[in-house]
C-alpha cells in the first residue's frame, strides 16, 4: 500500500505544479489582493453512511448493510473550473458468504466451502451462509470541476455549488476475523453539494460510489468483475487562505 499512496501522491502534486502557471492568472485572491500557490487549498473531513453491493450482499438484513463511513482530503481548486485532490477513505463494510464462491486464500483441506479461512472466526448459520465484516482504507486521487462555473462563468460567484468527480486509487483491505490482506484498483465517482459559509469554510454533502475487484476480500462469487460500495456523507472544507467571493460580499 505505501507505494500507491506515494504513486497517487506523485501524480496529484504533479497536476497541481504543472497546472500552476496557467492557474495562477484565473486563482481568486485572498483578502491581501496576492496570489500564490496556497490560494484555494483546502483540507477536508466527512463522516456518513455506506454500503456495499456485492453478489450475495441482498441476504443482509438492510439496516445491517449500513456501517459508519469517513474520509480525510486535501485538494486545490486550480482554477475557477477544476480542481484535485487526494482522499483517504474508510472504516468498514459488512458482507455475505453462501456455499457458493472461491476463496483466494483457501487452506487446501476439505471442500472449497470449508476452506474459507473466514468461518472459524464468525457465526455460521444452518444453511452455512454468515455474515463477514471487513476493514478497509481507500486513498485515491481526483480531479473535479464546478458545475456553477461552467454554467454562469467566473465572474459570477455563488453560494451554492454542485461539483462531480471523478478518481483512481488504491483500495487496502486489513487482515480482519479471516478476510486476508488485499490491494485492488478502485475507480471513484461522485457529485458534491458546497455551500459556502464564510472566507474559510464551506459544508459539503456529498455521495459516492467506488467500484472494485470482485475478490477484494478473498472471495469470488457471482459473474461480475467487479463489486462496489456507496456512501453518504457530510463534511467540513477548511480553506488555507481566504477567499473573495465578489458577488457575495455585496450582496
Amino acid at each position: 500500500m505505501k507505494h500507491s499512496v506515494f504513486f497517487i501522491a506523485g501524480i496529484f502534486f504533479s497536476l497541481a505544479l504543472t497546472a500552476q502557471t496557467e492557474a495562477v492568472q484565473d486563482a481568486i485572491p485572498d483578502s491581501s489582493g496576492t496570489r500564490s500557490f496556497f490560494d484555494n487549498v483546502y483540507c477536508e473531513a466527512a463522516i456518513g453512511s455506506q454500503a456495499l453491493f456485492s453478489y450475495d450482499v441482498e441476504n443482509l438484513e438492510w439496516n445491517d448493510r449500513f456501517t459508519p463511513f469517513f474520509s480525510v482530503a486535501a485538494g486545490k481548486w486550480i482554477s475557477p473550473f477544476w480542481g484535485a485532490e487526494i482522499k483517504a477513505e474508510g472504516l468498514s463494510l459488512n458482507g455475505f458468504s453462501t456455499a457458493e464462491g472461491t476463496y483466494t486464500a483457501a487452506s487446501g483441506n476439505g471442500s472449497l466451502f470449508e476452506q474459507d479461512p473466514v468461518r472459524s472466526h464468525v457465526t455460521i448459520h444452518p444453511d452455512g451462509t454468515y455474515r463477514h465484516f471487513i476493514r478497509y482504507a481507500n486513498v485515491s486521487v481526483h480531479l473535479y470541476a464546478s458545475l456553477a462555473h461552467l454554467l454562469f462563468g467566473k465572474e459570477k460567484q455563488t453560494k451554492f455549488d454542485f461539483v462531480p468527480s471523478a478518481g483512481i486509487g488504491n483500495m487496502h483491505v486489513f487482515p480482519y476475523k479471516g478476510i486476508p490482506k488485499n490491494n485492488t484498483l478502485s475507480v471513484s465517482c461522485g457529485l458534491t453539494g458546497k455551500w459556502y459559509l464564510t472566507p474559510h469554510l464551506d459544508i459539503t454533502m456529498k455521495g459516492t460510489a467506488v467500484f472494485f475487484n470482485n475478490n477484494f476480500e478473498g472471495r469470488i462469487a457471482g459473474t461480475n468483475d467487479y463489486e462496489k460500495y456507496v456512501a453518504a456523507s457530510a463534511g467540513l472544507v477548511w480553506y488555507l487562505k481566504p477567499r473573495i467571493l465578489k458577488d457575495i460580499l455585496q450582496e
